[in-house]
């Protein structure tokens, strides 16, 4: 809960600071900087300090120029309050008088960057944690471009890629270890690319269609190559009365072979155990040192029931980056997720990738924020830096409450030449804030049925 209460805090401040720091560039009035909704915990103000609980209305309106910051109950977003602005905070309509303070005074370009600027502040955010990440940690990289897996019935066996083929290109780039060949495997992902191998000093082509590389879920499998050097992957946990367990495989076991078959890698694994359904499998594995034959008979779905990972054992390379290719490779990174999000998005759209499976509610981010700060500061930032690139796409879809719904609202207006009436954007707001708890609804049971 800690880790889910700083990610949030963090990028609902920097989303709401850039419309707060928009407004008052352009001279709006900001009475309320909210970081949580709901109930004022506490907050400060220069007119009279710093205070707990609720703000005094008389205060509040007393405030003019001065802008009461706070932090409330509920931490599930926040708020900076622009006069004059009908927003999902706003439960009646303005005085018919405009003051030449308020959001609705301001000229539609003006208001359109108010509007745009906490998408602004969550996207350079991303763009400055991947810039430092690349900065300060740089990248260690598998040394090899050797193919040391073939997964069966992916598309690169249907292309006659085999074991120890070299991959020389990816997409026309030239590729030199594997992190080359992973980062063109997503600046590739919705396209056709093209992959050069090696081969007994020959060097040959295979194409790469986007129509069989299926939905964003789908491409590592369809893809299906694994470098050259992972070790014989090893569980980390077996789950209770399922095939696996009931066979008496346990959590540290070494997969040697399956029915005489080498196992060298992750997708070695799951390739042969899938593809057997139902089938008795012989299974070598080495505990404490000691080889063990166990059966094991998947169940109809090709599963047994375990979590395995395989270290990588083969040569690698540490990559340090100077200030301005971080920076250069951080805009490359933040584009790289900002499309997948977009394919992501697009493919729900399409029925091409359930929505239960795609999106998750603030239990899982709750999750996902533990897990990755489990790995150490760099994977929390990262995970950070994608929440923030996903928060800045939701937040500019054309949905009424978020700041894609404004934004058309202003440019309606501007090309009418007027104001549409208050009552007509009250009420768009109203099926803004339904649409959302319906969505915040599925969501976290979604989120509850996938525990």
């Amino acid at each position: 809960m800690l880790y889910f209460v700083i990610t949030i805090f963090v990028l609902v401040s920097i989303h709401e600071f850039g419309h707060f720091i928009a407004g008052r560039i352009f001279g709006i009035r900001v009475p309320v900087f909210s970081v949580g909704m709901g109930r004022r915990i506490f907050g400060f103000n220069k007119l009279n300090g710093f205070t707990l609980g609720s703000l005094d209305p008389e205060v509040e309106e007393k405030l003019e120029n001065n802008t009461d910051y706070r932090l409330s109950l509920l931490p599930i977003g926040g708020y900076a309050k622009l006069e004059g602005m009908i927003d999902e905070t706003q439960s009646e309509a303005l005085p018919e008088v405009m003051q030449p303070w308020e959001f609705r005074a301001k000229p539609w370009w003006q208001k359109s960057i108010v509007i745009s600027a906490g998408v602004i502040m969550n996207v350079l955010l991303a763009w400055t944690i991947f810039s430092s990440r690349n900065y300060f940690y740089g990248d260690t990289a598998m040394a090899t471009t050797t193919v040391g897996y073939v997964s069966h019935g992916s598309v690169s066996e249907s292309d006659g890629i085999q074991v120890g083929d070299r991959i020389v290109a990816f997409g026309g780039k030239t590729v030199t270890n594997w992190l080359d060949v992973s980062q063109g495997l997503s600046d590739n992902f919705g396209k056709d690319f093209s992959l050069t191998f090696e081969r007994g000093g020959k060097n040959y082509s295979a194409l790469y269609r986007a129509s069989d590389m299926g939905n964003l879920k789908e491409v590592p499998k369809r893809f299906g190559l694994d470098p050259l050097g992972y070790a014989a992957p090893t569980l980390d946990s077996v789950i209770p009365s399922l095939p696996a367990a009931r066979a008496g495989m346990m959590s540290g076991d070494s997969i040697v072979s399956i029915d005489g078959s080498a196992i060298t890698s992750r997708s070695a694994f799951s390739d042969a155990i899938s593809s057997h359904p139902l089938k008795p499998l012989a299974i070598d594995v080495v505990r404490k040192g000691e080889h063990k034959l166990l059966v094991v008979t998947p169940d109809a779905k090709g599963a047994i029931g375990v979590f395995h990972d395989s270290n990588f054992n083969g040569p690698k390379m540490d990559i340090r980056y100077g200030l301005a290719t971080s920076i250069g490779l951080g805009w490359t990174n933040l584009r790289t997720y900002a499309r997948l999000t977009v394919v992501t998005i697009t493919e729900i759209l399409q029925g091409k990738m359930a929505a239960q499976d795609a999106l998750g509610g603030p239990i899982k981010i709750a999750q996902y924020a533990s897990k990755s700060a489990s790995g150490g500061l760099e994977s929390f930032i990262i995970f950070m830096a994608m929440l923030s690139i996903s928060l800045a796409l939701i937040n500019i879809l054309p949905i009424p409450a978020l700041d894609g719904g404004h934004l058309i609202i202003i440019l309606i207006e501007a090309a009418l030449g007027r104001e549409l009436s208050q009552r007509f954007k009250l009420n768009f707001q109203k099926v803004g804030i339904a649409i959302l708890l319906s969505l915040m609804i599925f969501m976290v049971f979604n989120d509850i049925r996938t525990l």
